[in-house]
């Protein structure tokens, strides 16, 4: 596995390949990746770039499309999502290409699932050594936190890069929206704490994030205060059930894994101060009382897709049932 910074400084001195297989769900990561490639083979200059979605387009549309050769033979540049969801036929062929691709054509394959081990990806596997876009851990992070605030020529504190982190650290598209929003609000060259706690955008995210935290840690006084203020202002009901299963699903893994939880192969959607704090979180609650948390969040949600049932009432019927 390719280590991402090294796949883009061999971008950055111009030294590309024809196929690439990219691992992981970073959106930004993918993006940033296939931006300096398409730099590179076209020079901002007369881009052929097409996207082709499996869900959307059949395995002959597909082919037809990466096998096309125009009189001038221009270079294109192809990108397949989630590629290991083609079948037969065309997953075998889309191998083949990979083995002898068109003159003047790139292929780059984009596999959301880091832990993908289907045997297409193991074809791919033996052709092209897979680059790692998953989201990195904070000290790649504070890297990429500095790099948004310079491109918006902004100077900040570690204690804000470390917050940011905290927070938002699931992914770093995540982390560059929130930035760019933080700096196109402030005229300031320099970005300090009270700035970032003006930030409408991070007082709901932090705010949502210390409710999980709450639950998780089996506060029940702060969940029940924090509830009563986030849902039903800031946050709806159906918006918190996703990261609470997330929560409870993780909890409940370290219980089959006899209390083992490896953060770093970790790619669920939850912040970094909750991540950091999984193995304690899963120690506050028995196995049968995280199956019923999970039993309680699917219920909930049943009943605010199909009876719009009241939210701080669903909120509060899960703390008393399941934190207390």
């Amino acid at each position: 596995m390719i280590e991402y910074k090294y796949a883009i400084r061999s971008l950055k001195n111009k030294s590309i390949q024809q196929i690439y297989y990219l691992k992981g769900g970073d959106q930004f990561l993918q993006r940033f990746f296939i931006d300096n490639l398409s730099k590179v083979i076209f020079n901002n200059d007369n881009i052929d770039k097409t996207l082709l979605i499996p869900n959307e387009l059949s395995g002959k549309e597909i082919m037809d499309k990466i096998l096309s050769i125009d009189l001038f033979n221009k270079s294109k540049l192809f990108i397949i999502r989630d590629p290991q969801q083609l079948k037969g036929k065309v997953s075998k062929e889309i191998v083949e290409f990979c083995l002898r691709p068109v003159e003047n054509h790139y292929l780059v394959l984009i596999n959301d699932n880091f832990m993908d081990n289907s045997s297409f990806s193991k074809s791919i596997n033996k052709i092209v050594e897979p680059i790692n876009v998953s989201t990195p851990l904070d000290t790649e992070l504070i890297k990429w936190v500095n790099y948004f605030f310079k491109e918006n020529n902004k100077n900040v504190d570690r204690d804000i890069i470390m917050k940011i982190i905290e927070f938002y650290g699931d992914s770093v598209y995540k982390i560059k929206n929130e930035v760019d929003k933080l700096c196109l609000i402030n005229d300031n060259d320099i970005i300090d704490m009270e700035d970032l706690n003006d930030f409408s955008s991070w007082k709901r995210t932090r705010q949502r994030w210390e409710l999980i935290f709450a639950i998780a840690n089996r506060d029940y006084k702060k969940a029940t205060i924090l509830s009563k203020i986030i849902v039903g202002s800031n946050e709806s009901m159906i918006s918190l059930i996703f990261p609470l299963t997330s929560l409870f699903q993780e909890m409940l893994f370290i219980k089959i894994n006899n209390g083992t939880f490896n953060r770093s192969n970790s790619y669920i959607p939850l912040s970094n101060i909750i991540k950091n704090n999984m193995l304690k979180f899963s120690n506050n609650y028995s196995y049968k009382e995280i199956e019923k948390a999970l039993r309680k969040l699917k219920e909930i949600e049943i009943s605010q897709k199909t009876s719009n049932s009241d939210a701080k009432a669903d909120i509060t019927h899960f703390i008393y049932h399941v934190v207390k």
